[in-house]
């Protein structure tokens, strides 16, 4: 009931609205390049355990049905492989994530840590499927190198965007640790 009051609250609920929104539209901007990886360092320094771990459900399923639905992606046992691929490789980053800043103090330090933990083990899980599922190809040093940009990016506008949300809502970062 705790977490449907939250969701209901428009304080509350305009950081996780907010990602969504982000899934969205950078879903259609980016597909295959989606920040994942910096989406599990956020949802791990910004939201409890359950709120973080279903804001991780939902970005993924957003992110599967823009590209399923609206981009055409083939319905084939590779593309939903590399689709269930993602979802387990973006909840293990976002438990790395959740591991490395419950142990960093500082912000920034935090942050950057997060997103460092989120980004390799990301990474590390999607290269390990594409051994087997295919796209192997796809983690050559510009690519990763690019796909980190990606991220940082990603992952800097957001903090910035949350930063302005909890002025705006006077409503603080929930406890990474709960």
């Amino acid at each position: 009931m705790i977490m449907a009051n939250t969701l209901l609250n428009p304080k509350t609920a305009a950081w996780p609205a907010t990602l969504a929104g982000a899934t969205v539209l950078g879903s259609l901007a980016l597909a295959c390049i989606f920040p994942f990886a910096a989406i599990a360092a956020l949802a791990a320094t910004t939201m409890d355990r359950r709120s973080g771990m279903a804001l991780i459900g939902a970005v993924w399923a957003a992110n599967q049905a823009v590209g399923f639905l609206l981009m055409n992606f083939p319905w084939d046992a590779q593309a939903v492989g590399h689709g269930v691929a993602i979802l387990v490789a973006t909840l293990a980053g976002y438990g790395a994530a959740r591991g490395i800043s419950s142990k960093v103090e500082g912000g920034l330090m935090r942050n950057i840590g997060a997103l460092a933990a989120a980004f390799v083990v990301y990474e590390v899980a999607l290269r390990a499927y594409a051994q087997f599922g295919g796209g192997a190809e796809n983690f050559s040093a510009e690519i990763v190198a690019a796909v980190a940009m990606n991220d940082a990016m990603w992952f800097a506008g957001l903090v910035a965007l949350r930063w302005i949300i909890a002025q705006a809502t006077g409503v603080k970062s929930a406890s990474a640790q709960a």
